[in-house]
């Protein structure tokens, strides 16, 4: 989903000066515990090590197309 996301921002980024993550690894997603206490979530492009997704890769190799 991220690719497809981020394939739509790049068609109108005319009207698009930046993207904002709440994060900057799995470790500290705001999703951590929301909405459930306990529950854990993978949302952002670097794990818990803070090693690149391979999502990663598919999204930095949209700007150089």
């Amino acid at each position: 989903r991220y690719e497809q996301f981020f394939e739509l921002l790049l068609k109108h980024r005319d009207k698009i000066e930046r993207v904002t993550f709440w994060g900057t690894h799995d470790g500290e997603s705001w999703k951590n515990d929301f909405p459930v206490r306990g529950r854990t979530n993978y949302p952002l492009l670097f794990d818990r090590q803070l090693k690149k997704k391979r999502v990663y890769d598919a999204v930095a190799a949209l700007g150089k197309g």
